[in-house]
């Protein structure tokens, strides 16, 4: 079994995203000089400090908009999906900008967004959405004129942005808009530790826990994050906090282990089809080991023939062996190795 990182799987490329996003050298956003496409885009993508998790697309395939007309909600359904993880307030706003006009400047775009609530929404829904959508405004402007030098640390250049958020917006508000990102942040630095802290413990007591962790970190959220999970991420996850437990099975005790985590995370159907896969892998490893075994005696038995006698028989050897079109596989696996090795 491959050996993967844990921090690969639930969150380490996460870290790196945002990393990246920080260090990023921070674009213009002049309103006067140039559209809002140019100044950093309708999507807000210029400003690591308003996107510290990245775009949409490296996590949901697209921003579930509540705002749409066939699927427009009440102020209580929005505050209720904000609350339980289901949307993200921020990537709605971003996915309405999109259908702004690309020449518009920030105000242009964000007082287009203002009408569409007062066109499609009565009192009192509109005026709790609109402020809502004022107060993400505000600290948009604010965080577009905060600088964070370059050396600090992510955690401190997160701490400094989560304050800055609670003083412009508030702390319900805060907790609104960013509560799931800065959850999601909470729990990669958890996992990080707990990781480190349960090696010894036994492989039940670690899944159970490392569960444990997740839901308390995520609270409210947790249901809508874990729904939005891939599966295999899971599946890999376990695996690995089982590495110990692994490591003490032989071939066809750890089959059988694996076969029943498959079963729990994909179902009956597709833990046989992987099941199958490993099979075919295992019994091609087998034959390759064999025919290295015996080209290695044939070779050292015939020494005397030429090297293109030698070529014939290991190619009957290999067919006979590994059969017709893995013989083939196999001799030009083995001579883009000698290439790659001259």
């Amino acid at each position: 079994m491959d050996k993967k990182n844990i921090f690969i799987i639930s969150g380490l490329a996460l870290v790196l995203v945002i990393s990246v996003f920080f260090l990023t050298k921070k674009l213009s956003t002049s309103k006067d000089s140039a559209s809002y496409t140019e100044s950093g885009g309708a999507d807000g993508s210029s400003d690591p400090n308003l996107n510290p998790l990245g775009n949409s697309s490296q996590f949901w395939d697209e921003a579930l908009s509540p705002f749409r007309d066939e699927e427009r909600k009440s102020y209580l359904e929005l505050i209720g999906d904000l609350q339980a993880g289901k949307i993200n307030f921020v990537w709605e706003i971003w996915a309405l900008r999109r259908k702004c006009d690309p020449s518009y400047k920030a105000e242009q775009c964000n007082a287009t967004l203002l009408a569409y609530i007062d066109a499609n929404y009565e009192s009192p829904d509109k005026e709790k959405i609109k402020d809502l959508f004022e107060s993400y405004f505000k600290y948009e402007t604010a965080i577009h004129q905060l600088e964070i030098p370059a050396s600090t640390s992510f955690e401190d250049k997160y701490e400094i942005l989560k304050t800055k958020r609670k003083q412009v917006l508030g702390d319900e508000k805060e907790e609104l808009i960013f509560g799931m990102e800065e959850a999601q942040v909470q729990f990669m630095e958890g996992s990080r530790n707990f990781i480190v802290s349960s090696k010894n413990m036994s492989a039940e007591d670690r899944v159970r826990k490392y569960q444990d962790l997740k839901k308390k970190t995520y609270g409210s959220y947790y249901e809508s994050v874990v729904g939005r999970e891939d599966k295999f991420d899971h599946y890999q996850t376990e695996i690995e906090l089982r590495e110990k437990e692994f490591a003490g099975l032989n071939a066809e005790e750890k089959e059988k282990k694996l076969a029943t985590l498959e079963t729990k995370y994909f179902g009956k159907e597709r833990a046989a089809a992987m099941a199958k896969v490993r099979k075919e892998e295992a019994d091609e490893k087998h034959r390759i080991s064999d025919y290295e075994k015996q080209e290695k005696e044939f070779l050292s038995q015939n020494s005397g023939l030429s090297t293109s006698e030698k070529e014939k028989k290991l190619k009957e050897l290999r067919v006979k062996i590994l059969g017709e079109e893995e013989a083939d596989a196999y001799a030009r696996r083995a001579q883009l190795e000698k290439e790659t090795d001259n």
